[in-house]
């Protein structure tokens, strides 16, 4: 369950949104296409200092980006959370029986690799 959305047997695909507040279609950039545009930075960002943090070889440095890569990735939920309230970024719901089969699908290759799924 999301957000007040409980999916059921036989449903089809939903849009999980919320009422979307209008934006004029105009040349000019509003606050629909600003907020994308930093999220979409956010999200460079992050891909980024993820490599980074992980290639890191210095122990400090390592700590001092992994910090702001934190912060980025903070930065972008909160983007996120915000277009999300306004209706401006939707998700399509899942059928539980087709989460339940990636789960199990997940499962098995984490036995395979880990020597059990409580390995980790």
């Amino acid at each position: 369950m999301y957000g007040g959305y409980q999916n059921y047997p036989g449903a089809q695909a939903i849009t999980v949104k919320n009422p979307s507040v209008q934006q004029p279609k105009t040349p000019e950039m509003n606050d629909r296409d600003r907020l994308n545009d930093m999220l979409l930075t956010e999200k460079y960002l992050t891909d980024g200092l993820n490599v980074f943090v992980r290639e890191a070889s210095h122990q400090s440095l390592y700590r001092d980006v992994l910090q702001v890569l934190n912060e980025t990735h903070q930065a972008a939920r909160e983007l996120f959370n915000l277009m999300f309230a306004k209706g401006w970024y939707t998700l399509e719901a899942e059928e539980p029986s087709h989460v339940a089969k990636q789960q199990q699908k997940f499962s098995s290759y984490q036995s395979q690799f880990s020597g059990g799924p409580n390995h980790f």
